[in-house]
């Protein structure tokens, strides 16, 4: 009997070690299978088979990436390859290397100098993609864009100036101020403009939908099979045009005074414990966005259940409205401690105004890519809950830290 039951106590032993050692393989492997990276002057030399995230002022790629790409910079150079998909945010980008997968980007001036297997997905001020290159499908949002290259899939966005002087295999939606026709287009097309022009060598191989505010223009040399139809549905009245963007200018400046007022309010009140969060967020990246997303998920039902009893609803009301504004400020917030987290980081040393005006850079960005399908949602998703999460950590540590101090003091005297 004692012979079983040592044989028995021995066999959970064992299966508890396996466990114990499996769990520690799978947490060891999902904790290596990401790179985390940063520096002023970053430069990656040597080929890395992991998914990679890099922070920086000025970042050089000279060497494959073997997984996803998730980047941050000022100035970015990807010379080699990068075999996944690619998600980044910087003031001038150059791909200069191929691409296995998607692309999410949004900078200032965004250069496409090798092909793109998948597609891509750019908010901008200039884009340009190169003559010889071939990419998937493009969605854009930009100030001007350059397509001198191949798009094999769909070209759809909203436009300052579009120039097409390659080939588009597939359907375009682009409406825009400017449009310039210089190249190929087989698929069918919805061309909405104030301004359109068409160039000589324009081919068009499929039906045309067109609206722009000088009337009806002349296909019939460009257009190979298909027809063109002007569309007065498509209209988009210009003294209206004018009117709205004023507008749309004057509210745009309203909403970011008021955001930019919030972000003084936060930074100044809380100026301590946001330098504090900053550091959180780096030590403590999977906690705090495991907390985040818990507070999240968690404190509506909390809210809930105060509600069922007359003494909890005081509290009930006082944390839905906490809620709320913790709710709506999130991305205004998460700026403020991404702002705070890059001057610890890179020992910026930035007085007050500073880090106001790079929190309302980095809350325009992140608006921006809020505006990328799906993507853009998990990103903003990811860094509330982050920037939430690292906030709670560090109000539990002071007060920990404050507790452990009375008590001490309290034992002294």
């Amino acid at each position: 009997m004692r012979q079983q039951i040592q044989r028995i106590s021995f066999k959970k032993t064992n299966i508890r070690k396996t466990f114990l050692l499996l769990m520690l393989v799978i947490i060891s492997s999902a904790a290596f299978a990401i790179r985390v990276e940063y520096g002023n002057n970053f430069v990656i030399a040597k080929p890395i088979f992991e998914d990679v995230y890099i922070a920086g002022g000025e970042v050089t790629i000279n060497a494959p990436i073997h997984g996803d790409l998730v980047i941050m910079g000022g100035t970015i150079t990807i010379n080699d390859t990068i075999t996944n998909d690619i998600l980044l945010i910087g003031g001038k980008v150059i791909f200069n290397g191929f691409v296995g997968d998607d692309i999410r980007c949004a900078g200032g001036n965004i250069r496409i100098s090798k092909n793109v297997i998948g597609d891509v997905i750019v908010t901008s001020g200039e884009v340009i993609v190169e003559n010889g290159v071939s990419i998937g499908s493009l969605m854009a949002s930009s100030g001007k864009v350059t397509i001198d290259g191949n798009i094999n899939g769909q070209l759809r966005g909203l436009f300052g100036t579009l120039s097409i002087n390659g080939i588009i295999n597939n359907d375009i939606e682009c409406r825009g101020g400017k449009i310039n026709l210089n190249g190929t287009i087989n698929g069918k097309s919805i061309i909405v403009a104030r301004e359109i022009n068409l160039a000589s060598a324009a081919i068009i191989n499929n039906d045309i939908r067109y609206w722009h505010k000088n009337g009806t223009i002349n296909f019939q040399r460009n257009i190979k099979s298909g027809q063109a139809t002007f569309d007065p549905s498509l209209r988009m009245a210009t003294e209206e045009w004018y009117f709205l963007g004023a507008a749309s200018f004057i509210g745009l400046l309203a909403y970011l005074g008021m955001v930019f007022s919030i972000i003084l309010l936060i930074q100044y009140l809380f100026s301590s414990t946001l330098k504090k969060t900053a550091d959180t967020v780096f030590n403590k990246t999977l906690a705090s966005l495991g907390i985040g997303f818990l507070y999240f998920i968690l404190t509506p039902i909390m809210i809930l259940t105060t509600f069922f009893t007359i003494i909890g609803i005081p509290v009930g009301i006082l944390l839905s409205v906490f809620y709320v504004i913790i709710f709506l400020l999130a991305t205004t917030i998460s700026s403020v401690v991404a702002s705070n987290w890059f001057n610890n980081r890179f020992n910026k040393e930035w007085k007050f105004g500073h880090l106001c005006f790079t929190a309302l850079g980095i809350f325009i960005i992140l608006k921006l890519i809020a505006l990328m399908p799906i993507v853009g949602w998990l990103v903003t998703i990811l860094c509330v809950c982050i920037s939430v999460g690292a906030i709670i950590v560090t109000i539990y540590n002071q007060q920990k830290q404050r507790s452990k101090f009375i008590s001490n003091n309290s034992a002294t005297t």
